[in-house]
């Protein structure tokens, strides 16, 4: 029987994942494995959870939204360690959804419980005069990264010039946000002949320039770009969010690291 870790950040999400553990914890321990919980006090403190947790033999529960699971995944990445993962707010985290994990919680303590470790891929970046991070979902840059449904706030950002370099090939696109993505999320790029779809196994990253105008969605500004290693420029400072979480501005390089990470699924 499995030996569970579950890494909570209380504060987050009001609570949202704290509440989502305790029905999870009573199914998993009802069917006789060992559930063990750690709180955090931010992220770098959930990856030393997890890493150590993880030292012990330990299955990790990454608890908590995108963020979380970013975290956990940074932490876990290029080990054997195994990880499942427990939405926060189930139906909105898109790499939940991208992994279709079940809604309820009996459903998905059967799962963690039966399923199978499988290998999926990570994104690797590494930002001006910081450490690398991993980001397990996606990469938003420019106004998206204040918030990951940009389309509620495009209109009223001015536009940058990106300068986006793809496996050594460079384009330039103007926008309001780019993402590069390594698992489907809103606004990420749609299946095209040049970008079949965006899934968390099949080696890529998948990055689209948006834009918009006062009183317009969002839209894509020329085709989807894919490839393994992706370099973002633009001609003024933009922030950015791995996962939702803040970062510095530009530039960025972003790579994929091909089933860095076994996750419950």
């Amino acid at each position: 029987m499995r030996r569970f870790t579950a890494i909570v950040n209380p504060a987050a999400g009001r609570a949202a994942g704290a509440a989502a553990l305790i029905p999870l914890a009573r199914a998993l321990r009802g069917a006789g494995a060992q559930v063990e919980a750690e709180y955090s006090r931010g992220f770098g403190h959930a990856a030393e959870l997890a890493r150590r947790a993880a030292e012990s033999g330990r299955t990790l529960l990454a608890v908590g939204g995108d963020g979380m699971a970013g975290t956990v995944a940074g932490a876990l990445a290029g080990t054997d360690a195994v990880c499942g993962l427990v939405p926060g707010a189930v139906g909105r985290n898109a790499v939940a959804r991208a992994l279709g994990l079940p809604r309820g919680s009996e459903e998905l303590a059967e799962l963690l419980l039966r399923g199978e470790p499988r290998p999926v891929d990570v994104l690797r970046v590494e930002g001006a005069e910081r450490p690398p991070d991993v980001a397990l979902g996606a990469v938003w840059i420019g106004a998206g990264a204040a918030r990951t449904a940009p389309g509620r706030t495009l209109a009223a950002r001015r536009s940058a010039l990106f300068r986006i370099t793809v496996d050594g090939t460079p384009y330039e696109l103007r926008g309001h946000t780019a993402v590069v993505a390594n698992a489907p999320c809103p606004g990420a790029p749609a299946p095209s002949a040049a970008a079949p779809g965006i899934r968390l196994d099949d080696g890529a990253l998948d990055v689209a320039v948006l834009g918009g105008g006062p009183g317009r969605r969002t839209r894509p500004r020329g085709e989807p770009l894919r490839g393994q290693s992706v370099l973002v420029e633009a001609d003024r400072p933009l922030p950015y969010t791995l996962d939702g979480i803040p970062a510095p501005a530009l530039p960025l390089t972003a790579h994929v690291l091909p089933a860095a990470l076994r996750v419950l699924r």
